[in-house]
């Protein structure tokens, strides 16, 4: 049980286990029946010696503790690793010595990365924990050194706890490739950190521009929105507000609308929204997006083309298209209650005149 355990339910473990009444020592398992710690060769033979030695680690006893460290130090086993991790943390200043020992060792071995990236998310827990914040900065020598290819390989782990932190390591040695990773996912979170990542000071221009259109193709408005932000801030990229100007959101639009009006280009609007329009053929996020921004801003010559999509396949469309005309041209709406009534989606029957909606 303890080889197959996920760093997470070891933090758990021990966590547990410390907060039992009783020493193991008193049960009278340990060095042949004696309750007393002994020396290392007295401990139980294989094949559980290591397994026990782990569980001495986690003792109420210090003597124990040591003992355990002590064991773990000496055997080459990647099994070890974890539990002297753990012990970095010890309040026993003689274990934890023992401890930063035993792993100083290994982190001189290129060959524990694959263990290390495995371990990444007890490493994260550690991080909180003051006595054992030391070591960590020669846990990121090693992962920056030797560790990009086994990062990569955990940032498309199927167990979210481990893909996201060997994407917050990897993001270390390589951030832009650490964004990319976390968009290819279909984590939502991942989304959100990926997006704090690339509009904070930690990318250089150069990066940022090379990774934020990955935000503003992003299926949550948020993120597009905290996109368009960070582009405001920039002296250049009208072509990307104006674009934000027909998103599909109404804070993404607004928000573009007042940073190029605040830049001098106060003739755009409405006539942005009458060019996405005008084509014969139009997206359904243009046409979304559009429609919207003529219902902020169009006048009742808008409402000829708005009634074209009052008929649109798409039920996002049409919600979008009876909206602005319940805005822009009440009557036109009264008119064609029958039409609206009989259309297949709740979604768009919601703007018939009398409905809470309307």
């Amino acid at each position: 049980m303890l080889r197959t355990a996920t760093p997470v339910e070891l933090m758990r473990l021990e966590a547990d286990y410390r907060r039992r009444r009783g020493s193991i020592g008193s049960t009278g398992i340990l060095m042949g029946g004696s309750a007393s710690p002994g020396a290392p060769g007295d401990a139980p033979a294989a094949p559980h010696a290591l397994a026990v030695a782990a569980l001495m680690s986690f003792d109420r006893s210090g003597y124990l503790r040591e003992t355990g460290v002590t064991l773990l130090e000496a055997s080459p086993e990647p099994f070890a690793l974890p539990f002297l991790l753990l012990r970095l943390n010890d309040p026993v200043a003689q274990v934890r010595d023992l401890a930063q020992r035993a792993v100083t060792a290994r982190l001189a071995d290129p060959g524990n990365v694959a263990t290390l990236v495995r371990l990444l998310p007890l490493l994260d827990g550690l991080g909180k924990r003051s006595r054992a914040g030391s070591m960590l900065a020669g846990v990121e020598d090693l992962l920056r050194r030797s560790g990009a290819e086994e990062l990569r390989r955990g940032a498309r782990s199927t167990d979210p706890a481990a893909r996201a932190c060997c994407l917050r390591w990897l993001a270390l040695i390589d951030p832009t490739e650490a964004v990319e990773a976390a968009f290819a996912t279909r984590d939502p979170g991942l989304w959100q950190w990926a997006a704090r990542l690339v509009t904070s000071s930690k990318l250089s221009p150069a990066d940022q521009d090379a990774v934020l259109p990955l935000l503003d193709t992003c299926a949550s408005p948020r993120i597009r929105l905290r996109a368009l932000q960070a582009r405001a801030r920039q002296p250049h990229g009208e072509g990307h507000l104006r674009e934000a100007m027909i998103d599909p959101d109404a804070r993404v639009r607004y928000h573009a609308r007042a940073t190029l009006y605040a830049r001098g280009y106060t003739d755009l609007a409405p006539q942005v929204y009458r060019d996405a329009l005008a084509p014969g053929d139009v997206p359904d996020a243009t046409a979304v997006g559009a429609l919207g921004g003529l219902a902020d801003l169009g006048t009742a010559g808008d409402v000829p083309r708005v009634l074209d999509f009052t008929t649109h396949p798409r039920t996002r469309v049409r919600a979008e298209a009876w909206r602005t005309l319940s805005i822009l041209a009440p009557g036109e709406v009264e008119r064609r209650a029958d039409q609206l009534a009989r259309d297949p989606s709740a979604r768009v029957r919601r703007y018939l005149p009398g409905s809470p909606a309307a």
